[in-house]
């Protein structure tokens, strides 16, 4: 676990948060942060991930050369 914490303490507790996972598998970057001393978790979406980004452009650019 490595210390990430997003703007704001733990909100039942006001601890430390901790990012305990990251999951870019539906397209958008979600990060878990956990809270070591009351154990509250804390889910938050930082929008669309680079990945996605990129697979779309390229078949945006695919379906464009296609068409011309």
């Amino acid at each position: 676990m490595s210390k990430a914490t997003p703007d704001n303490p733990c909100s039942k507790c006001g601890g430390a948060l901790y990012q305990t996972v990251k999951n870019t598998f539906t397209g958008e970057v979600w990060r878990e942060f956990t809270c070591r001393s009351c154990g509250h978790i804390v889910d938050v979406n930082e929008g669309k991930a680079l990945c996605q980004i990129l697979h779309d452009d390229a078949e945006n650019a695919k379906r464009e050369k296609k068409d011309q």
